[in-house]
């Protein structure tokens, strides 16, 4: 996928694309002065989203011209894209059709300790539930994005760590699953892929930060329509930002990492050493699981467990500061299995952070908010690089017959 940061060509057809999917219904003018594209390439791009059977016509609208401007509208049922998000501790499938909406769902269980032999002929069968939930021809199926943890390698398909175990270092991750579905593979950082479905359930800006917490912390950032990627798509690991220099050594090599200290390893970590708290919430679950619960009882007034949420919170808004100052967005969108319980306290805490300490807060506001499908957008995200994978395909054509 071409975006910022590796290369700065802008992908026509999937920005014309995710225009058309904002506006619901828009027209070939209104499409050109939105994206600064001439009215010969916006012609070129809508001809061929035609062809591939993605938008149709719909009627027309009055132009001040006189004639009347024909509307475009994306066609939903045109093709179907399977997204899952995992990590060590929980794991979600979806069925997205061309408009972004999910169509089917389904909880799945986490990597755990397992090795990949294990996990993927699992990832499969639900694969196949997924779609026969969903009653889709498998023909109009692109493909299968996985959404998960860095670092990795894109284009390889593959995972560059020994996380959970030594076997997933360098393990083929997207060639053994297409091979155990029959259907193409594409590997997405997990931050990122929340940005990119946040963008397609249409519930933010073309230019916003995503705060992504699941079994750990990470982020992205959303410039003018497209991922930011530095030079591996690597980067903006917001956990691994140092918000205590003197602290404990990270796994990464950094010391007092955001992730060590504010994520739900960390506080479970913390909860654990209180018998009576362990006790009273019945933890001893893995991380998330006992984050979450920390997070139900905070929620429900307990106080120990409110401490422990309240600055988790504090400690995660101060690393946000940083990454609002880095790229100077109006808006951070949060993401991710951890939110689903404690979304608003984390919303408010960084709210109220970002407000104080935001470096041009006297220029312009930020806004934070809850994704709307704070625990999907993930794997949302990841079923739409699959999508954005083939529109910026130099033989689209050809890969779509093939498929279709």
């Amino acid at each position: 996928m071409r975006s910022f940061g590796s290369d700065t060509r802008m992908p026509t057809l999937a920005v014309v694309l995710d225009l058309i999917r904002e506006r619901t219904t828009v027209s070939r003018v209104e499409l050109a002065e939105a994206t600064g594209l001439t009215q010969a390439t916006m012609t070129h791009a809508v001809r061929k989203l035609m062809a591939l059977g993605f938008v149709h016509e719909v009627g027309t609208a009055r132009s001040n011209r006189g004639t009347p401007r024909r509307l475009l509208e994306i066609q939903p049922e045109a093709c179907y894209m399977v997204g899952i998000q995992f990590d060590r501790y929980s794991a979600v499938g979806v069925v997205v059709d061309l408009a972004g909406r999910i169509v089917a769902q389904r909880e799945m269980p986490g990597a755990g300790e397992r090795d990949p032999g294990a996990v993927i002929p699992e990832f499969a069968e639900h694969v196949q539930a997924l779609l026969e939930d969903a009653a889709v021809p498998r023909d109009d199926v692109r493909g299968i994005g996985l959404a998960t943890y860095g670092p990795q390698d894109r284009d390889a398909g593959v995972l560059l760590t020994p996380q959970p175990s030594p076997a997933w270092q360098g393990y083929p991750l997207a060639t053994a699953l297409a091979e155990a579905t029959g259907l193409p593979v594409a590997i997405e950082n997990d931050a990122t892929a929340a940005g990119i479905g946040v963008q397609a359930l249409g519930t933010a800006s073309s230019s916003f930060a995503v705060v992504f917490m699941s079994g750990g912390i990470g982020s992205g950032v959303i410039i003018d329509g497209h991922p930011y990627r530095g030079a591996t798509s690597n980067g903006l690991e917001l956990g691994h930002i140092s918000v205590d220099a003197r602290g404990e050594r990270c796994g990464c090599g950094n010391r007092g990492c955001l992730d060590t200290i504010a994520g739900p390893m960390a506080l479970a970590d913390l909860a654990s050493r209180d018998p009576a708290l362990t006790s009273r919430l019945g933890l001893g679950h893995d991380p998330l699981t006992d984050f979450t619960r920390i997070g139900r009882a905070a929620m429900s007034g307990d106080a120990e467990a409110a401490e422990l949420i309240g600055a988790s919170a504090q400690t995660l808004a101060v690393a946000t500061v940083t990454l609002v100052n880095l790229f100077d967005v109006g808006r951070v969108v949060l993401a991710g299995n951890a939110f689903a319980e404690v979304g608003p306290v984390y919303r408010d805490a960084v709210q109220g952070v970002l407000d104080e300490s935001v470096f041009m807060r006297h220029v312009h506001s930020v806004r934070v908010e809850l994704a709307d499908n704070v625990s999907h957008a993930p794997a949302v995200g990841g079923a739409m690089v699959v999508l954005r994978n083939l529109l910026e395909s130099p033989n689209i054509e050809h890969r779509a017959a093939v498929r279709g």
